[in-house]
């Protein structure tokens, strides 16, 4: 397995993203990104990189997270540090 990374643009913005997907090929990963976003992107039809399965684990939009929470946020995250 294989992590291939392929740069889409947004049909109506035209703004571009990189999205990966881990796959045996880079076809397998391209259709699986197609699935997902296909209906507002047109996926490239090569990747622009390829990396070891599983490099990047995961991705965490923290983006909208409220203002107001962000004690109640640091509270947790440290009693699971402290928790170690």
């Amino acid at each position: 397995m294989k992590q291939y990374q392929f740069e889409i643009i947004h049909k109506q913005t035209s703004i571009a993203n990189m999205v990966r997907a881990t796959a045996q090929t880079p076809e397998i990963a391209r259709a699986q990104i197609v699935l997902m976003y296909g209906q507002t992107h047109k996926v490239m039809d090569l990747f622009c990189d390829i990396n070891p399965a599983h490099k990047i684990l995961g991705e965490i939009d923290c983006s909208d997270f409220p203002e107001k929470d962000i004690p109640w946020l640091m509270a947790q995250a440290n009693i699971v540090e402290s928790s170690l």
